[in-house]
């Protein structure tokens, strides 16, 4: 007798996957960069970093700014939720408050880093990418519509952070895995405050389960409105739409981060 075949459940649906896969080449450009592997070798001189490190800065702001658009309109539970069934609502604002925190402490570590090695962050320009994202974080508003109507409505700024941060999750990291040892910064042109100090913290465990908490934040969301739709054979229409609305944010922010990345020689 043959043996009967297990039944395999297909994996749920990943939106930050699918968006992550979505194009490589982009990513790779967004990702990789001359200033990425110079800082990797100790190569970026003090001024550059400093021109660099003002610039994140600005951004920081702009992130905060953003933040603060994206929970004008967070719609949040009316009735009180038992801890095993909070929404993705919840989640995101739980989320949110703990990046304000986070990167204020960010820009704080900027600024006494920078003074520890002698780097100045006076800003003579700004980056195309700052541009950019400034535009990107001061556009925040509802998606899909009419926001009391759309299917996840902060679902388009929360691609934008999630974006934004596993992008820079994955240029440190790829910088990273390019050290040295840090005993060797020594003879850096930065006097070391990249290889010693930002590298390390900017491709952190920590860094990387913050940046998958909002993906799966976001994920949950979209697999809950799939799982909706089922019953009505409207499921693949709900995951091309939440897919495409994705996907223009994803490519605004890799555009972005592209810019963000000085060119050298």
């Amino acid at each position: 007798m043959a043996a009967i075949p297990k039944r395999t459940m297909a994996a749920p649906f990943s939106l930050t996957r699918t968006v992550l896969a979505s194009d490589p080449l982009a990513y790779k450009s967004a990702t990789q960069s001359s200033f990425l592997t110079r800082a990797a070798k100790g190569r970026v001189s003090k001024h550059h970093l400093g021109q660099w490190l003002s610039n994140d800065r600005l951004y920081i702001h702009g992130y905060i700014r953003g933040v603060g658009r994206l929970l004008s309109f967070l719609q949040l539970p009316e009735t009180v939720e038992e801890e095993a069934e909070v929404s993705e609502s919840t989640k995101l604002l739980r989320w949110m408050i703990d990046a304000l925190v986070n990167i204020r402490r960010e820009e704080e570590f900027f600024v006494r880093t920078a003074a520890d090695y002698g780097i100045s962050l006076d800003l003579s320009h700004k980056l195309e990418g700052l541009h950019r994202f400034e535009a990107l974080f001061d556009s925040t508003r509802p998606g899909g519509g009419d926001k009391d109507k759309a299917v996840i409505p902060w679902l388009e700024a929360a691609i934008v952070f999630w974006a934004t941060e596993k992008c820079y999750l994955d240029a440190w990291s790829g910088a990273s895995a390019r050290l040295s040892a840090p005993s060797e910064a020594d003879g850096d042109e930065d006097g070391g405050a990249l290889r010693r100090e930002f590298i390390p913290n900017w491709s952190s465990v920590e860094f990387a389960r913050f940046v998958d908490e909002l993906g799966e934040i976001i994920d949950s969301a979209v697999q809950r409105e799939i799982k909706l739709r089922q019953n009505e054979g409207e499921e693949e229409a709900i995951k091309g739409e939440l897919l495409d609305r994705a996907l223009v944010k994803w490519r605004e922010v890799l555009a972005a981060e592209e810019a963000f990345w000085p060119a050298m020689e």
